[in-house]
């Protein structure tokens, strides 16, 4: 089955977009991004709306020069992670304006650990395998923009 990719935040300079993996017996395909962002909104709340508001500036302007927000991983296959104070989503980029979102999580030491940069490069390497198939879907963007 197909990799999918779901629109998170589409603006000016740049589209953000997340990558959802086939759904099995047919059902919804899960988009790790979503699914965190679903998981800490209840604990992490002041994160997740700081984070919301950095996917609209990054879209609407690109990614800011801030490496305290939007980042190069070091030593990674051109992964870089998008931050807030605690949280961290890691991606790569598409064709210029388009950056694909793997999956986040909480941050909890200084370093991105390892079985992190592994799980997103996994996924980055996947994507651009399913493009040269092409058999890669962008779905379409929702009706409303999703917050």
């Amino acid at each position: 089955m197909a990799l999918k990719t779901k629109i998170i935040r589409t603006g000016g300079k740049v589209e953000i977009r997340a990558i959802a993996t086939p759904g099995k017996g047919g059902g919804k395909d899960p988009c790790a991004t979503l699914k965190f962002c679903q998981e800490i909104k209840n604990t992490h709340w002041e994160e997740l709306s700081k984070l919301v508001r950095l996917w609209d500036d990054i879209a609407r302007d690109g990614p800011p020069a801030n490496d305290q927000k939007f980042k190069a991983l070091p030593g990674s296959d051109g992964l870089f992670e998008i931050k807030t104070t605690k949280l961290r989503v890691l991606c790569f980029w598409d064709d210029g304006s388009l950056i694909i979102c793997t999956h986040g999580f909480v941050k909890k030491s200084k370093k991105t650990p390892s079985n992190e940069l592994e799980r997103a490069q996994r996924d980055k390497n996947r994507y651009f395998d399913e493009k040269r198939k092409k058999t890669l879907k962008h779905e379409p963007a929702p009706r409303r923009p999703l917050r």
